[in-house]
């Protein structure tokens, strides 16, 4: 009889506990997202492209995580199926691994591309060129 999988949501210090064990870090964030922020121990597997198994190498559980934990919980069911271990949803998603400690690398591509459009609204504006209107 095949074990049957833990599938629920968990808390920060829960999250904590399952990764001093070795749990594995998912991101299912979508790739734009992680141009403002990514956590470097996570793998990344956009949940608009999960089609396939996620490998867990042998990992007893894996810890799904987006940008505040609202998408993982929606999916938890398809997220669960892509691993054959116990399957965590974290409660508060990216934000909660910052608060953990987990090491997180801020990128200002987001931030350039804000302005760069920002820009060409503003020049749009002066000269009176704005598409669409």
């Amino acid at each position: 009889m095949a074990k049957k999988q833990i599938v629920r949501q968990v808390t920060a210090n829960e999250a904590r506990t399952l990764m001093d064990k070795g749990a594995l870090l998912i991101d299912v964030r979508e790739s734009v997202e992680l141009m403002a922020k990514k956590v470097p121990s996570a793998n990344h597997h956009p949940l608009s492209s999960l089609r396939t198994p996620i490998e867990t190498n042998g990992a007893k559980a894996a810890i799904f995580f987006c940008a505040s934990g609202a998408r993982t919980n929606s999916y938890a069911t398809k997220l669960a199926q892509m691993v054959t271990c116990d399957a965590y949803m974290l409660v508060g998603g990216i934000h909660a691994l910052s608060s953990m400690g987990v090491k997180t690398e801020s990128s200002n591509k987001l931030k350039l591309f804000g302005l760069g459009a920002g820009l060409l609204v503003l020049v749009g504006w002066v000269t009176g060129t704005l598409p669409g209107l």
